[in-house]
């Protein structure tokens, strides 16, 4: 392949990463907030309540 070729197919590739990365990131984050192992991870724990000893 030639270097003019190859160089054009690198800037081409690159336009469409800067183009389509906010709509790829919004599907990943999608996914993965529906996922129960994230949600287990994010979520705060219940607040404990004291144990009054004698």
């Amino acid at each position: 392949m030639e270097p003019i070729t190859l160089c054009g197919l690198i800037v081409v590739a690159f336009g469409f990463w800067i183009e389509l990365e906010p709509a790829i990131m919004m599907a990943f984050v999608k996914i993965n907030s529906r996922s129960s192992g994230v949600k287990a991870i994010l979520t705060q724990p219940t607040a404990q309540k004291p144990v009054y000893a004698r």
